[in-house]
């Protein structure tokens, strides 16, 4: 089996404001191809660790690392 690209989905739920709960849902979805050199378990944790940030992002969190998101492929 040869796998060519890996897709990674994320999302967190929190609730918020006692005593009125409210809850509220952010999601992102990445995908990948794989290149000379990529590992699949690689590629999929470095997804992964750029999908948190930017559901952090989503609910107002800071964060310090740089994003490879504003990168240009």
């Amino acid at each position: 089996m040869k796998i060519k690209g890996v897709r990674v989905v994320y999302g967190e739920l929190r609730s918020t404001g006692y005593p009125n709960y409210s809850n509220k849902r952010h999601e992102i979805a990445l995908e990948a191809d794989l290149t000379e050199g990529d590992t699949a378990r690689g590629v999929c944790e470095r997804l992964r660790a750029i999908a948190m940030q930017e559901v952090k992002k989503l609910f107002g969190d800071e964060t310090n690392e740089v994003n490879e998101m504003d990168i240009p492929f």
